[in-house]
């Protein structure tokens, strides 16, 4: 009696089988078919099945594996028949779905024949959980499938700075993340010389540390967005661009400007939506380091990392110094719950406002009746952000993909603190000590040398230190729970001075000695 129920069963089984395919085990290279092999195949491949049945879907990856990066995969598309479907319409969508966005660049798709779709250019900018979504439309026929992808990382891991030490460890130092500084065009207007910087606002993805993904809003692709560096007594024109999913402004923070140029929604400007531009233009008179970032949502959108250094050179400098440093501090929820501005039904939600809860915990929605009223106060207000800050970076990155300060024995290096969070740091340096030049831009009289300076949300605080004890040191946030990923120590707001022409051996016979 249990034979027959075992053999009903596998006679069930099989008849829940698409009519016409049969996959072998997944060890086997080969897809056989009732009505003989496809005119085309493809090796190491993955098939899945449409929905609906009407199609079945072959992929090959060539390099076996999705990477951080720019990908190619091969498509083989054939009907319930096992005949090539060709002249269909493909879409192919790569999507993110804790994440709630999916890639920023176009993808092509290239019919090769006999059922052969080549997708080019699949620009995948984060490590974590990717989908990739493909639809097909053959004549009156449409159907879809998802490929699913949970682990997709860079390519050969992290190119991390090591250095031997006296202790005869080999340990990761950073890697190299310089911030990018932005070159003006120069032009002449009614006999004026203008300096003129174009900041284009998109969505991008990227690290904070090791598989850490966080989709953000940069300024010209980056994070922070690039330096800004001028002198005193320009007169600069930056153009706003915005071509990502949010509504934006920019203010220079701690700069003398005309009220329409500061950047506050609705007193001195509208905000600035996708496909719209808006130029702010002014005459740099205070000296010192400043900062930019979007005045919209302040508290959400910066958090989304939109902010970059404003520098002004006085027209002559009253500190000698031999190389300088930027270094922006922020704080970052790795599960931030960023609320969509557009209904996003691609993702699967009802047309209504969404909460995408970032990676950590599932996407939560929210209808409208649920959020904050709008209040009548101001012309626009926003949802609550208030996070739990669980990583902590420097110029847009946590330890250990923070980058190394280098120095010489002798130098004097000037480093520009930009708290761009909300919370303070106390910047400390091992076995060196530094004097503070300026605070928020004005030059101070602090003769006194210190080891750990306080710097307050949005203030900016100018030091120099003497590079006087060779070695390899660390320097760091002596909030200790801000030395940390994810509560995992260490990590965080820390890096290391290095210097150039140490050698840790000398150290070694010298303890021997």
């Amino acid at each position: 009696m249990k034979s027959i129920f075992v053999i009903a069963l596998m006679t069930l089984a099989a008849s829940c089988v698409s009519p016409g395919l049969q996959v072998k085990d997944p060890g086997d290279k080969v897809h056989v078919h009732k009505n003989g092999a496809f005119t085309q195949h493809l090796a190491d491949s993955t098939l899945l099945v449409t929905k609906k049945g009407l199609f079945s879907v072959e992929m090959e990856i060539p390099d076996k594996r999705l990477l951080v990066g720019v990908n190619t995969v091969n498509l083989i598309i054939h009907d319930r028949r096992d005949r090539d479907v060709t002249g269909a319409a493909v879409e192919v969508t790569p999507w993110m779905p804790e994440m709630g966005h999916g890639v920023f660049s176009p993808l092509t798709v290239r019919e090769k024949g006999n059922g052969l779709y080549t997708v080019e250019n699949i620009v995948l900018v984060m490590g974590g959980h990717w989908e990739f979504r493909i639809h097909v439309k053959w004549g009156d026929e449409e159907d879809g499938v998802v490929f699913d992808f949970p682990y997709v990382r860079t390519s050969e891991g992290y190119d991390y700075i090591r250095a031997k030490t006296p202790a005869g460890f080999d340990v990761v130092l950073g890697t190299k993340n310089t911030l990018e500084e932005l070159e003006p065009e120069v032009v002449k207007e009614h006999e004026k010389t203008i300096k003129v910087f174009t900041l284009t606002v998109r969505d991008i993805g990227f690290e904070l540390f090791p598989d850490a993904p966080m989709m953000g809003w940069g300024f010209n692709g980056t994070i922070p967005g690039p330096t800004v560096r001028v002198t005193e007594g320009d007169r600069v024109r930056i153009i706003l661009n915005n071509e990502s999913s949010g509504k934006h402004t920019i203010h220079i923070h701690g700069q003398k400007k005309p009220v329409i140029m500061d950047g506050v929604p609705y007193i001195g400007q509208k905000p600035v939506r996708n496909g719209e531009s808006y130029i702010y233009e002014f005459t740099v008179e205070r000296v010192g380091t400043f900062f930019y970032h979007c005045h919209v949502d302040g508290a959400h959108h910066m958090d989304m990392g939109m902010y970059g250094a404003f520098i002004v050179e006085p027209a002559e400098e009253r500190f000698s110094y031999d190389r300088e440093y930027i270094m922006i501090l922020d704080e970052w929820p790795t599960k931030h719950v960023h609320v969509h501005e557009k209904d996003d039904e691609e993702a699967g939600h009802e047309k209504h406002g969404v909460l995408s809860v970032h990676k950590g915990s599932p996407p939560e929605h929210t209808h409208p009746g649920d959020r904050q009223e709008k209040r009548d106060y101001y012309p626009k207000t926003h949802n609550p952000h208030d996070p739990v800050y669980d990583a902590f970076t420097i110029n847009g990155k946590a330890f250990p993909l923070t980058e190394p300060i280098y120095v010489r024995k002798g130098e004097k290096i000037r480093i520009r603190f930009i708290n761009a969070g909300y919370q303070p740091h106390y910047m400390h340096t091992h076995s060196h000590k530094f004097r503070v030049i300026a605070r928020d831009g004005a030059y101070v009289n602090e003769p006194q040398m210190i080891d750990t300076v306080h710097i307050g949300s949005a203030q900016r605080v100018d030091v120099i230190l003497e590079a006087d004890n060779p070695g390899i040191w660390p320097f760091h946030c002596h909030r200790l729970n801000h030395v940390a990923n994810d509560h995992i120590y260490p990590g965080g707001m820390m890096t290391f001075i290095v210097y150039e022409d140490y050698k840790a051996e000398e150290d070694v016979k010298a303890e021997e000695y």
